[in-house]
């Protein structure tokens, strides 16, 4: 039996299903408290505060059927994990903003609990983001009450230093953090960065800012944790410890799809930079359209940003081309064209400097 709704790990379990003659059985919320007419051999599961889940999980267990959680909400439950490092992933939203030059940053969630800690330790490593905990300021007001929610965000944005870049724990906060934020005139990216701490396609890119998010790999977690239940429905022993592996990428989209500068001229040099990757700009050609020497131009990029005006540069062409190379419908080579280099393995060496992926496999 398998418990999650998120597709990328329905297809892993699926296919190691198939690879392995499992009979599958699909259960999102338990329901009455256990699934209908079912019994099996062992459970891959997200494990959450659900009372009727936790209950049911329980009996399972008594009855020595092995169970293998996909998350790290609920360390107290004892059974096998197998979980994306949400330190790392934290660790690497924060790294994300401050690329872009995001220097307030706010981590957003609904609740509290394991898993948001630890995004919250690997996010506060890069400096002294703020915390905004709905449950923790409404201790009273129900989760689910969007409209309380909303109301809370608009006190919360009134105060809050703009730019800021904010990452939430779930794909839902994300779009509840957009929604205000443009009910509220707040434009994204430029007043407010969005990173949701999970990746969503049908749901993230159907907004009307399509939102950035960290790659958990969870259909790598999945079929790992497929892997480890079969071992332990052969009688292998569980792990000591939860098995973590590391956040795959950053997806970027329009929500952070900014360079937060406050010099003028080094705002005009990502723009100019942005709008003419197609047609080969570079720093020398940008001085000259904003009247001064490259080395002005490149002292102002450097105090501004901490990087060359040239390797700024390189960024807004790998930013375009990973824009790009997220559309299967796009080629390589007109991939590389639209985004300023010189060729399809020029953009091919420099991605794998960048993050250590080609241009297919960053696709995957």
């Amino acid at each position: 039996m398998v418990s999650s709704p998120v597709a990328s790990r329905i297809d892993a379990v699926s296919r190691f299903a198939r690879e392995h003659g499992w009979h599958l059985m699909f259960q999102d919320r338990l329901g009455s408290g256990h699934p209908f007419d079912w019994v099996g051999d062992g459970v891959v599961a997200t494990i959450r505060d659900d009372r009727r889940q936790l209950a049911y999980l329980r009996h399972l267990a008594s009855l020595g059927i092995p169970i293998v959680d996909m998350t790290c909400d609920r360390p107290d439950f004892p059974c096998a994990r197998v979980s994306c490092n949400h330190v790392e992933a934290g660790r690497l939203a924060a790294g994300h903003f401050l690329e872009r030059n995001y220097r307030s940053l706010v981590f957003f969630t609904i609740d509290w609990g394991n898993g948001r800690e630890r995004f919250w330790r690997g996010f506060s490593s890069a400096g002294s983001p703020g915390k905004w905990v709905f449950s923790a300021e409404c201790p009273n007001a129900r989760w689910n009450d969007w409209g309380a929610v909303s109301n809370w965000l608009e006190r919360k944005f009134a105060s809050a230093p703009k730019p800021l870049g904010a990452l939430t724990y779930s794909q839902a906060e994300s779009v509840l953090l957009l929604s205000a934020a443009r009910r509220l005139g707040i434009r994204v990216p430029e007043d407010l960065g969005i990173v949701s701490g999970g990746e969503d396609k049908a749901l993230l890119e159907c907004q009307p800012v399509p939102i950035t998010a960290v790659d958990m790999d969870m259909g790598r977690g999945a079929y790992e944790a497929a892997e480890l239940l079969q071992r332990l429905m052969d009688g292998e022993a569980a792990p000591a410890r939860a098995v973590e592996f590391p956040p795959r990428r950053i997806i970027a989209r329009r929500s952070t799809d900014a360079t937060v500068a406050s010099d003028k001229l080094v705002r005009a040099a990502i723009e100019l930079f942005a709008s003419g990757l197609k047609s080969g700009v570079n720093v020398e050609s940008a001085a000259r359209a904003l009247g001064v020497s490259r080395n002005t131009l490149n002292r102002r990029i450097s105090a501004e940003l901490g990087r060359t005006a040239s390797a700024e540069l390189q960024r807004q062409r790998l930013m375009m081309a990973k824009r790009l190379l997220a559309d299967p419908k796009n080629k390589v080579e007109y991939v590389a064209r639209m985004a300023g280099f010189s060729s399809a393995s020029h953009l091919g060496s420099a991605l794998r400097a960048d993050c250590g992926l080609t241009p297919m496999s960053f696709r995957m």
